[in-house]
């Protein structure tokens, strides 16, 4: 009797276990209550740690263009290319900033306690030298206590995935599913993740996958960046795309003027 009670209490306590959870926060800094031992912390890039200085180039500049190509009669495979295309090229263009003041010094702090961190982005393997560059300018280096300093190169969902610099470039695929490929490939087997994103979907796309390998995962939606992105208005980005030069993207205060001041 005591080995069936035995037994039942185990079944009760693996049914309880809970691999991943997601958590809405303000701050960068948040993530840091959430750091133990052996814990593999992944940072998403745009809007979490680094964001165009101007409306042009923005995640919702890039959303913009994609219904618009669409509206136009593009079919969403056709709009998707166009407006990738035109995205990447401003993001080799623009200049970028911190999503929030402070958080290289953060992330410093952690890699000074030798935590573990990479990055994780939907980028493709065009950007990936230039995103190295953009966030070593702001004294991010995502290769200090990377799990491999080596370039890493598969194929996954019929496309081609970078491991760059300690950043994963996911080609716009799965990042659960890239993350763990990744782990394979270079013989890494985290025992715990924590993830911040400021996209909710993108948390439980990753935190699914890590259930099912049975990885405890923590998924921070990171919320920051929400201000910034409900003020983008789509008529100033639209005259920065039309009026900028290869030498200068116009500011989003030039272009408001120019629109209100023709």
């Amino acid at each position: 009797m005591k080995r069936v009670l035995s037994f039942l209490a185990l079944l009760v306590t693996l049914s309880s276990l809970t691999y991943a959870k997601i958590i809405e926060t303000d701050h960068f800094e948040e993530l840091c209550s959430y750091v133990a031992e052996d814990t593999l912390i992944i940072l998403d890039i745009d809007d979490t740690l680094l964001i165009p200085t101007q409306m042009l180039g923005c995640d919702e500049w890039f959303l913009h263009q994609l219904k618009k190509h669409q509206n136009a009669g593009m079919n969403y495979t056709q709009a998707l290319e166009k407006g990738l295309a035109e995205w990447e090229a401003i993001r080799h263009l623009t200049k970028m900033k911190i999503v929030e003041p402070g958080t290289e010094k953060i992330i410093a702090a952690l890699q000074k306690q030798n935590c573990c961190i990479i990055g994780l982005t939907t980028q493709g393997l065009a950007l990936a030298t230039r995103t190295s560059k953009q966030l070593k300018e702001h004294h991010i280096d995502l290769t200090i206590t990377a799990p491999s300093k080596e370039d890493v190169f598969f194929q996954s969902q019929g496309h081609g995935l970078l491991f760059r610099n300690g950043i994963l470039f996911t080609s716009a695929t799965n990042k659960g599913e890239a993350l763990f490929k990744l782990c394979e490939k270079i013989g890494y087997s985290p025992k715990r993740i924590i993830f911040i994103n400021d996209k909710e979907t993108h948390v439980k796309e990753l935190e699914m996958v890590a259930e099912k390998k049975q990885v405890e995962c923590v998924g921070l939606r990171y919320a920051y960046a929400d201000a910034h992105k409900a003020a983008f208005r789509p008529e100033v980005a639209e005259y920065q795309f039309s009026h900028s030069s290869f030498d200068k993207i116009l500011s989003d205060e030039e272009a408001l003027a120019k629109i209100v001041t023709p």
